[in-house]
């Protein structure tokens, strides 16, 4: 990070930079998850067809004989019902481990990126004066938004499966929003490249697709 932020003269710059070549690299996974939300929409009818099917049958053998349907029907469609737990998952740890990088690299808290200080959390930031750091968090919520709901993954909508990858979302969201007030600009700025980088990257999967 310091050699790109010498290089690029900015280190806000080189922070989007190594954001998106963060995301560059783990493409392979964030490709396969967005291309789970493409097959489970046209697996659906089949999904639908079982959750009629056994809408009134309640019983252990019923239910077990509907699990192994929508099973053959995910095999079928090439569907990974953990793909979006798998993705939600992963942020965390590479927040962290960002969060680690760049504490060890003081020169970045006394950098600029648009006028905004990457060293100042935007609630410390606010309560100085500097409303406009809360479009830092509103920026974050929103990508953060979008980018959670394009990589849903695969699960049919009313299926238990869908009920704990959408709480999982919500959580997600939660989290991430009430920490980018304590977390540094720098830190928002990486999570909102990152997460801009993988909404294009998923629109692209759609379109192609299509």
């Amino acid at each position: 990070i310091i050699k790109a932020g010498i290089f690029l003269k900015n280190y806000g710059l080189a922070l989007v930079i190594i954001s998106i070549l963060i995301r560059a690299a783990m493409m392979p996974l964030t490709k396969k998850t967005a291309m789970q939300s493409e097959n489970i929409k046209k697996a659906q009818p089949e999904l639908d067809r079982i959750n009629k099917k056994y809408e009134n049958k309640q019983d252990k053998d019923s239910q077990m004989k509907k699990s192994q349907e929508t099973l053959m029907v995910y095999k079928k469609h090439d569907i990974n019902p953990l793909s979006s737990c798998l993705f939600a998952i992963i942020q965390i740890p590479l927040l962290f481990a960002f969060i680690e990088a760049i504490n060890r690299t003081p020169a970045i808290f006394e950098g600029k990126f648009l006028g905004l200080r990457l060293g100042i959390t935007p609630w410390i930031a606010i309560k100085s004066g500097a409303w406009w750091y809360l479009i830092i968090v509103i920026i974050l919520a929103v990508v953060t938004y979008f980018s959670l709901n394009l990589n849903k993954g695969a699960a049919a909508p009313g299926d238990d499966t869908a009920k704990q990858m959408s709480i999982m979302n919500k959580v997600m969201l939660v989290f991430i929003i009430y920490a980018s007030f304590t977390l540094s600009t720098a830190i928002c700025l990486y999570w909102i490249s990152s997460s801009l980088f993988t909404v294009f990257q998923n629109l692209m999967v759609k379109r192609v697709k299509k």
